[in-house]
This record gives structure tokens, sequence and C-alpha cells, in this order.
């Protein structure tokens, strides 16, 4: 995600220049509960858009810190809605790139469709990830026209949506002065005060509010995870499916007031604040500029996380899980084979088993026991065959150190599939719940892929691959054949699923519901040629004991 990130503002400008090119001089309005607002339309597409709508006032101020407040104004006249608002305050983002003034929404609708298909279209909301610290709904990669425009195609029409949310301490700032306070988990407010938003207003863009599926990637899933969680499992009517890609409620850290106390009074320190008798508020006047780089993510650990509050988060999420304490609805959920290359340490930092114990001891938010680790250990042998990225043999990719599939491996079960088998039992007990593990190794047209476009060996079907292709821009997919027709049947799958609750696609591999074997049932999405033979479905067997191992664990991490 770094790299995209960093290529936000060059990219987003490109992306709207596009757009300012093909529009038509008559150009869409739509009247919500506020005011009208004017957008534009795509002729080569055959879209309306409408991007940068605030659904909550500015956080900066006596706003800030504090859960996202309604709209409050109205007004005469039209408002443009025809440029991405700023994305929510970011170390890696600055200038105008960034504000306070950030909460906004972004809204793709087709149209020329018969008037009943346009009636009341099913609704798709993605929430961006980027480690819960960075990020933004704008980024090029997250151009929801193609995945729209698909939609129509296969005559399952959509509306999809994206929204921005407060990220790091500007969301997430947790200490004594804010437990107990009601201003906890703003990143989490956020999303579910966008998606009343659209609740409120989709009607007017020719969306149902009653059909509202909610999508993430990494941290985005994380969020979807916790969002199925929030206050218990209540979700107000306010979304009906999911769509979770690479990340679990349980992948997160959830640490406390004994973890985040000495950053805040760090904060409060280097902001003059410490004399003041209410910090919190004091905080509230620092100027934006001075409060910034405060704010970045912490030197150690990984920085700003959603925590245990006992009201939006009412309890550990691993608690909530066991006790079916989350929302009983549709899921489409899964991984990619080889996670774990994007948390492994490179460039040669673990060659020993003894380096590999004392980084698994010393890592934060394992909180293992030394025979803990050592059975990690034993269930995750030195023997590269069994090591990810997967189906690489005896290849060591020893310049990134001689255990680095081993570690790649561990750290992949541990944050993402090991979360994820326990998510899959446990959410297919009440509702349908669609697995996948997605195994093809993504195009890269930048300086570090390989002669013929793939990303290096030693990252495989790394985390983000499938990105791409869902969103079924071929400038991110690449110009290969197989790889259209992969994301054409990616794209098709996560459609359906949004409009109907079934991701199976015209001439493609049924898609089974997990718990139709006792095993479970997952489907390998990868395509067909270029070293893959298609999707198939297979038991969700793959390093059970580990994985099994690492969930009964898992409360250790405080998750």
């Amino acid at each position: 995600m770094g790299v995209a990130v960093r290529a936000w503002k060059l990219g987003a400008l490109a992306y709207l220049s596009g757009f300012a090119s093909i529009a038509t001089a008559t150009e869409p309005t739509v009247k919500v509960l506020n005011g009208t607002y004017e957008g534009v339309h795509l002729p080569s597409f055959n879209q309306d858009i409408f991007l940068g709508i605030p659904f909550a006032q500015s956080t900066a101020d006596e706003n800030r810190f504090r859960p996202p407040q309604a709209l409050n104004t109205t007004w005469n006249g039209t408002r443009a809605a025809k440029a991405y608002g700023p994305a929510c305050p970011d170390p890696q983002l600055t200038g105008d790139a960034i504000s306070e003034d950030c909460l906004s929404i972004n809204i793709i609708r087709p149209t020329g469709l018969s008037e009943d298909a346009y009636a009341k279209l099913p609704v798709a909301v993605w929430i961006h990830g980027g480690s819960y610290q960075v990020g933004s709904s704008s980024l090029p990669n997250y151009n929801l026209t193609y995945i729209v425009q698909r939609s129509v195609e296969i005559g399952n029409p959509i509306i999809a949506t994206s929204i921005n949310y407060r990220k790091g301490g500007w969301g997430m700032l947790y200490s004594r002065e804010i437990q107990g306070t009601g201003n906890t988990n703003n990143a989490l407010r956020d999303m579910r005060k966008g998606l009343a938003w659209i609740s409120e207003n989709i009607g007017f863009f020719g969306g149902d509010k009653d059909a509202v599926t909610i999508w993430g990637e990494s941290a985005g899933s994380f969020a979807v995870g916790q969002l199925l969680m929030t206050y218990g499992g209540r979700t107000d009517g306010l979304f009906h499916r999911t769509i979770q890609e690479s990340g679990s409620a349980a992948t997160a850290w959830y640490n406390g007031s004994d973890w985040y106390q000495p950053i805040y009074d760090n904060i409060v320190n280097k902001s003059n604040c410490s004399e003041e008798a209410d910090t919190l508020q004091c905080l509230r006047t620092v100027p934006f500029s001075a409060l910034l780089p405060l704010l970045a993510a912490p030197s150690q650990g990984p920085g700003w996380y959603p925590t245990v509050d006992g009201d939006v988060i009412p309890a550990y999420p691993t608690e909530l899980l066991h006790s079916g304490r989350f929302a009983h609805i549709p899921h489409l959920y899964g991984t990619n084979s080889d996670e774990g290359t994007d948390n492994a340490p490179a460039g040669g930092v673990i060659n020993t088993t003894q380096q590999l114990f004392d980084y698994l001891k010393g890592s934060t938010g394992f909180d293992f026991p030394d025979s803990v680790i050592h059975k990690i250990l034993d269930l995750y042998p030195d023997d590269p065959t069994q090591g990810i990225p997967l189906n690489t043999g005896t290849e060591r990719f020893a310049e990134q150190g001689v255990q680095y599939k081993r570690v790649a491996a561990i750290l992949g079960d541990v944050f993402y599939h090991a979360t994820r088998l326990d998510d899959a039992r446990w959410y297919s007990k009440f509702s349908p719940t669609y697995i996948y593990r997605f195994n093809t190794k993504p195009w890269q047209n930048n300086p570090i892929a390989t002669e013929g476009g793939n990303a290096p060996a030693y990252k495989g079907v790394s985390h983000f691959s499938e990105v791409a292709f869902v969103f079924a821009n071929p400038s991110f997919y690449g110009p290969w054949p197989e790889y259209k027709a992969l994301s054409d049947e990616l794209s098709a799958r996560w459609i359906n699923f949004i409009a109907g609750g079934s991701p199976d696609a015209e001439g493609k591999a049924s898609w089974p519901q997990y718990n139709a074997s006792v095993n479970g049932l997952d489907l390998v999405l990868q395509a067909n040629g270029r070293g893959y033979n298609g999707s198939y479905v297979e038991e969700d067997t793959w390093r059970l004991d580990g994985r099994e191992y690492l969930i009964e664990w898992a409360r250790r991490r405080h998750v």
C-alpha cells in the first residue's frame, strides 16, 4: 500500500483531469435531504459520478476527537460534487490533499437503464485500507467506474460508493482521558455515520437503502469485520451483506490505555497542554499543522488502532465471534495465498531458528510463552517446500533471509489465514458464507516488477494482489488476456454477490457455501493460463494444524 499511497496526489489529479475531458455540458443533479448537488456525466462509461459529498460536519476545532456530527445546514441552489474531497489527516500526504474537513462520500451510478431497473439498485460501500494509518477513497486503484460499468455489462447493475474516515490518532486517539468519554473509536463511528447518510439519501440516486454491502480490503476488511461486531452485532439496518478481502477484526490490535497513555502524554507535552485541567480539550485548540506530526504513527508498535471501549466494540473480537455477537448476514470473504510476504522481515534479517524464535518472542502483539513459540516452530518447520510463497519448492530466497519463507508462512497465518478460518466457521453457523483463496501473482507496471510484468518472485501472491482484478481496471490488472478473463470472473462474482447474495458467475465454477463440507470449502480463484489452471473448489485444510493452534492462542495477542 505504501507505493500506492505515495502516488495518490499525481494519480488522483490525472484521474480527475480524465473525467473533466470526457464530461458533457449537461451535468446530472440530485436533490438530497440537505440540498442539491451537481455531479459529472461520463458518456464513455454511461455513468453519473458525484464526488466529495460531505456526510458529516468538519472534524476540526470543537469536533476534533469527537464522534462525527450530523450535517445541520440546508441550502438553496446547487453545490458542485465534481472532485474528490481531501483525505483525512495522513502523515504520507501534505497540503490541500488532507484536511480535517474530510468526511465525504463518492457515488458512481449507471445511466441509461430502464425505469424499472433504475428504481432501486443494490449499493456497494468501499472502505479503503492503509493499515488504519494512511490512505484515501480517491486512490486511482479504487476507481469504481470500471466495476459499475461491468455490472451493467453482465445485466446486474449496481451503485458503487466509497467513503473517507479518520485514520491514525485522528480517529483512534486513546488514553485514560478519553476512556469512557464517548469519544473512542471515531474511525468506526465515521463509517457508521457514512452508512447512515447512505441510508437516508441513496434513494435519491436510485439506490436501495435495504440492499447495502460493506466491502473493504486490508484495514478496510478489518473495519468490515469490526462493523459486524459494533454494539455486539447491531446493524441498525445500515448494511445487509459484507465483503472482506484479506483481513479480520482479529487481525488488528486492541491495545488499551496502558499502551497508549505514554504516547498520549508525549503528544500533550509537546503540544504545551500538560498544565491544563482538560488536556483533551486543549488538544482541540492546537493548530492543525502543529498537531499533524505529533499524531503520526508512534515509533513503537503498530500505530493507532481501535480499542475495546465497552461501547462501539463491547468486547474483544474473538469473544464476540465465539459468542455469536456479530451481525448474522451473508458474507464473501477470503485471503491471498501468500499474505505473509507483506509482513515477513526481508533483506536477510532472519537466517536461523534462534533469530526466528527471538523475532516471534519480541514482536509487538504476540505475547506468546516460550513453549508456544517452540510449538509454532514445530508446526512450521524449517522446510522451504512448506513455506510461503507457495509452490516455490526448495528455493529459499536467501537474500531475503534463509528462513524468510518460514516466517512468511507463520505471519500470514497469524494475521490472515488463521483468523479467516475462525471467522468462516462462526459466520457460516448463522448465514450464507462464501470463502475464497486468491492465487494469481499480480501484474505490476513499476520498477520493481521483473521482466514480463510480474511482481518479484519472493513476494508471490501477496497482500493486495486481488484488488486490481476485482476493480476491473486494466491499468492495474495488466495487458494479458488471461488476466482480463480473471478480472471478468472476479468482478462478476463480486457484483452478483452485491446484487443478489450469490457469487456464482456464468460459465465459471460454482461457489459452494463454506459449510457444505465438514472441513469447510473455499474457492481457489486463479487465472486460466500463465501457469495457472483456472478456479476450483478445495477443502479448507491447508496448514490446518498450524492455523488451529494459532486460533487457540489468538486471545493472547489481545484480540
